[in-house]
């Protein structure tokens, strides 16, 4: 509520006034009206009033009393002053009139108003009552037949029986003052309550908030402010520059220690640190200030680990640790025992091997059972993104830093997984271009966003994977060779399962058992047959392969055992094994058709004789073509 009052000039006018009034105003607007001689009292009694509205020696009074209120003159124009001259003439037929008014109310007023009034008029300068007696006394030397003023000059004339005509401000005049009165409160309403909303939103914030001007002096505060830097010791503080309420402090366009949009900062206050950022106030035209926020360090580390157990809580978390690991070989128990030695230390580690052997098993087994362990575990496969989006996803990126960018921006996996670690899969995978970021990542140990200034320092630790040959990329110019000496710190090579065939039977089983029971079924057992059929099979596609084949058998067989026969059936898998023929080794012959006319019998018919697959049949006599050919030479 906006409160407004208003010193009607003569008590006339005080019903028209309370008319105009009731038709004006509004919820968010009070209006008074009261008559200065009637109320002189009330002169002293304003400050509950946010516009005040008056007119000649009462507006310069009050202007007076409450310079910084937003008092309107109540000002009368040119044509009230030329109504009063001719009310003037028709009562008096004066030849000579003193008009008492301030001179600047007469630069509406048209020349020759001598001659519209047929008299001689003389102008007295009245700006206050000590003017306004003054200009009476003059008015009575230069024997004046009649005056023309406003309220305070015609009280004096009347006590003095001086002919007297006083100047009123017409109905028009009056609509037109009220109108302006009426935008002023309206708009000191909207401001106060964006002031209110300021104060609300700096009040509800946990930091300490301060807004200083472009030269650096203090506009405002929140509570939090005035109680971090005691601003109840401090008289006046609002003004002050924002270095006398602490030396540490700065604002953007600072000569002695400037800093820019967005700057951080840490400071010391009362022997614990402060976190300090300066945010640029923008104008329509240029910066109209700094804001600057004030947040204890220890309670952004807080805020900073409950993220990173959110994190975790979202899935950001290793799902495997060196208990999933089945190893019984004696080359794969080595590899765990050196992944679990290099949990224990900080570098980064390079793990390589075959697709499927289990690096990415490894990577978060070495992360569950490091120091890192209650911190995110981020991974991202390196060859499954373009090279533009996988900078993003690493970096982050700023709010529309390019087509598509979300407007409140992102944070990349290396903010993400801060104190933690990140997995970097299929790192040979990545482009040289990438690589040359990563590199310095890697170095400095900061990121910077895609499409920012700012570097923001990050703790990670990194493991990566990959399955092809990295010196064999470096030659090619694929790979830069010191990003390789950066992720290497720390290398474990994962053996395929060929090369571990004793570990074959275990993995089996183990999977066979998860399968089984996922479909409600009771795990079934590889016969001595089967068992030794996938022992000698090459596994190319190793751990992963295994799995697929283990769950085909799950999903085909109701048997209790697993025999030859079922593995028969994954003929894609076991084409390579002779499954019908003893387990014997025997070199390995050229398989020929009986002699009997080629088109007298299939090749299906041959295989099933031979007891092989027609894959194998083909094969082996395209080897023994191949054999066959060379002999000619």
């Amino acid at each position: 509520m906006v409160n407004v009052i208003v010193f009607v000039p003569s008590p006339d006018q005080i019903k028209f006034m309370e008319k105009l009034v009731q038709d004006v105003q509004t919820d968010d607007v009070h209006i008074d009206i009261v008559h200065r001689f009637g109320n002189p009292e009330i002169i002293n009694h304003l400050d509950s009033y946010d516009v005040i509205t008056a007119r000649g020696i009462t507006y310069q009074m009050l202007c007076s009393l409450y310079p910084d209120k937003h008092i309107t003159h109540l000002d009368f124009d040119g044509l009230d002053i030329l109504e009063a001259l001719l009310a003037c003439r028709e009562s008096f037929h004066p030849s000579k009139i003193g008009l008492c008014v301030k001179r600047d109310e007469l630069k509406t007023i048209l020349p020759g108003l001598d001659q519209l009034c047929n008299a001689e008029i003389h102008l007295y300068e009245v700006v206050d009552e000590q003017s306004a007696y003054a200009a009476v006394d003059a008015c009575q030397q230069d024997k004046m037949d009649a005056v023309i003023s406003g309220g305070t000059v015609c009280n004096i004339c009347r006590e003095r029986n001086i002919p007297c005509t006083y100047i009123r401000i017409r109905p028009a005049t009056l609509r037109r003052t009220m109108s302006e009165v009426l935008k002023t409160a309206r708009s000191i309403n909207t401001e106060r309550t964006k002031t209110n909303i300021i104060r609300m939103i700096l009040d509800s914030s946990e930091d300490a908030v301060m807004a200083v001007d472009e030269t650096g002096s203090v506009l405002e505060a929140n509570g939090q402010a005035y109680q971090l830097y005691r601003l109840a010791f401090l008289r006046d503080w609002q003004g002050r520059p924002v270095r006398e309420i602490n030396t540490q402090l700065s604002f953007i366009g600072s000569r002695e220690s400037p800093c820019r949009d967005g700057e951080e900062s840490i400071i010391n206050l009362n022997g614990q640190k402060y976190y300090v950022k300066y945010k640029l106030i923008s104008g329509e035209a240029s910066g109209i200030g700094t804001l600057i926020t004030t947040s204890s360090a220890t309670k952004i580390l807080q805020e900073e680990r409950q993220i990173r157990r959110s994190l975790v809580r979202k899935g950001l978390t290793a799902k495997y640790t060196f208990r999933d690991i089945i190893a019984v070989s004696d080359e794969m128990l080595k590899k765990v025992e050196i992944a679990k030695r290099f949990s224990q230390a900080n570098s980064n580690v390079l793990i390589t091997g075959e697709t499927g052997t289990g690096k990415e098993l490894f990577a978060h087994s070495i992360h569950a059972a490091s120091g890192r362990m209650a911190q995110p575990f981020v991974a991202i496969n390196c060859a499954t993104l373009p090279e533009n989006l996988l900078e993003s996803e690493l970096f982050g990126y700023e709010p529309g830093s390019f087509s598509g960018a979300s407007r409140e921006g992102k944070a990349g996996l290396f903010e993400l997984a801060h104190h933690g670690t990140i997995f970097l899969d299929e790192i040979g995978e990545i482009p040289v271009a990438v690589q040359a970021k990563l590199l310095r990542v890697l170095q400095e140990k900061e990121i910077r966003r895609i499409g920012s200034n700012a570097v923001i320092p990050i703790d990670v630790r990194v493991i990566a994977a990959t399955n092809v040959n990295i010196a064999q990329q470096i030659a090619a110019g694929h790979f830069r060779s010191d990003l390789l000496y950066r992720l290497n710190a720390l290398e474990i090579y994962i053996p395929p399962l060929r090369e571990r065939p004793d570990d074959v039977i275990p993995l089996m089983e183990n999977q066979l058992r998860i399968f089984a029971a996922e479909m409600g079924k009771k795990a079934p057992q590889l016969t001595p047959e089967a068992q030794e059929i996938v022992c000698r099979y090459a596994w190319p596609g190793n751990v992963r392969e295994l799995r697929n084949v283990c769950e085909r058998l799950v999903v085909l067989n109701d048997a209790a055992d697993i025999g030859p026969e079922s593995l028969q059936e994954l003929h894609v898998f076991f084409s390579d094994s002779p499954i019908a023929a003893p387990a014997v080794a025997e070199p390995a012959r050229p398989i020929a058709p009986p002699a009997m006319p080629a088109a007298a019998k299939k090749k299906k018919d041959i295989a099933r004789e031979l007891g092989v697959s027609r894959t194998t049949l083909w094969r082996r006599t395209r080897q023994q073509g191949s054999s066959d050919s060379k002999g000619q030479k």
